[in-house]
């Protein structure tokens, strides 16, 4: 990669931006080109701004092109590119290439920026110089550059993998599979061959880490040729997690104590094995860890109804997961767009359901899938949802919001949704309804 000298950026998302600084930088011709016009206002110095029409006319003379991992691989530039022969990277195969630290990569349908932020708690508890980032927000070629660092901790999502050739982490970690984004990989099968890509270019001297025990961990295994060491997902009350003689105490109380967190923990703790880490650093960051925003957090009790915002639950496996917090007395608020997934799988929680309200553009497909095994109301949007929601709801209900679609009928993104979200379930609170 380094040879190359023309770089094309489809897509201005932060990630689109962060590459064509680096690539500036670096001396390239940088051009950047972006479905929406006003796209370009903040681009770094020495990149230009092309139209996409122009841009796939002049594929032929790039080197490189680095789409957004929003832009789908049937985008016309990306089309352009591959009949010209031109190479496609993905921004964290650009910045890998440039850094020198130890790269961690984390990847899975849920729990992967959790996983991410207590990897790099932990590694600063431990004392070590740490970038954390990637899909978690914080792009990876915003560490190039910078001050070195010991390790760079990156959640890479399949969107970002899609056109991965060269990825190589020195660690590298998938923690689950459930459906999600079907929308755009078309079958569960494509799914996991992107989430794979994390693995085939790792060496023997590289380590992956994978849940002992799931259907798809062979096919993990057979696609890398790196060591591979296994987590196990400890049953809640169990206050101990890791392997052999690498055990670490988790607190009494507080987090971790959900299945999911669970599972989260256990897989970072493996990856600190892996990176030599002592493990009464690991007792420490643990201790001190609170989970991110909108990810199954209580936001407030309302005449005996208690509230809850996981908005990160965009796919029906992580709103399946998040139900399952719950004994019983839930009114679920699902909707927004689909991501291509059978909602059918929340059937399977019904027992805990009282009430569905589904909301937003996927909230006809919500009730159609799911009204014959548990009553069904909708709403055209998320406030209606809410207040719906107050309204049905009896002293001991739960109120959950795990929407198990993207949100962008509605919101910027999933952070967006919960703000909102929590915004409205405190109005309630300060007229005391519930």
């Amino acid at each position: 990669m380094a040879a190359a000298r023309t770089l094309v950026v489809l897509g201005l998302a932060r990630s689109g931006i962060a590459a064509a600084r680096v690539a500036a930088r670096g001396g390239w011709t940088v051009l950047v080109a972006d479905d929406k016009p006003d796209a370009a206002a903040d681009l770094p110095d020495g990149a230009q701004p092309i139209d996409v029409d122009a841009a796939a006319d002049r594929i032929r003379e790039a080197d490189l092109v680095i789409p957004s991992p929003g832009v789908p691989a049937s985008h016309r530039l990306l089309v352009a590119a591959r009949a010209g022969g031109v190479r496609i990277a993905p921004e964290i195969e650009f910045a890998a290439d440039r850094l020198t630290g130890t790269l961690v990569a984390v990847t899975g349908t849920n729990g992967k920026s959790t996983t991410v932020s207590l990897v790099g708690a932990i590694l600063e508890a431990a004392g070590r110089r740490t970038f954390t980032g990637g899909n978690l927000g914080d792009p990876l070629c915003n560490a190039v550059g910078r001050e070195p660092y010991d390790f760079i901790v990156a959640e890479v999502s399949s969107f970002q993998l899609e056109h991965a050739t060269t990825f190589h982490p020195h660690v590298a970690a998938m923690l689950n599979l459930t459906p999600d984004h079907l929308d755009r990989h078309g079958s569960m099968d494509e799914y996991l061959a992107a989430k794979l890509r994390l693995f085939q270019c790792m060496t023997a001297s590289d380590h992956a880490v994978l849940p002992r025990s799931s259907d798809w961990t062979a096919k993990a295994v057979a696609s890398t040729r790196a060591s591979v060491s296994y987590f196990d997902t400890p049953p809640p009350g169990q206050r101990e997690i890791g392997a052999g003689g690498y055990r670490i105490r988790l607190p009494q109380r507080g987090w971790p104590q959900l299945p999911h967190d669970l599972e989260n923990a256990a897989a970072a703790v493996e990856i600190a094995r892996v990176l030599g880490v002592d493990r009464v650093a690991v007792e420490r960051a643990i201790a001190g860890f609170r989970p991110l925003r909108h990810r199954l957090a209580k936001v407030a009790e309302i005449g005996g109804v208690a509230w809850w915002n996981d908005s990160k639950a965009t796919n029906v496996g992580a709103a399946a997961s998040s139900l399952r917090a719950f004994d019983g007395r839930v009114i679920l608020l699902a909707g927004g767009i689909s991501k291509g997934c059978d909602f059918a799988a929340l059937a399977n929680e019904a027992p805990r359901i009282t009430l569905v309200v589904a909301y937003g553009e996927a909230g006809p497909e919500i009730e159609a899938t799911l009204a014959a095994s548990m009553r069904v109301v909708r709403e055209s949007a998320l406030h209606a949802a809410v207040l719906r929601a107050a309204k049905e709801a009896r002293p001991g209900d739960v109120v959950l919001l795990a929407p198990a679609c993207s949100s962008f009928d509605e919101f910027r993104d999933y952070a967006d949704r919960g703000q909102s979200f929590e915004r409205w379930v405190h109005e309630l609170e300060s007229v005391g309804k519930g």
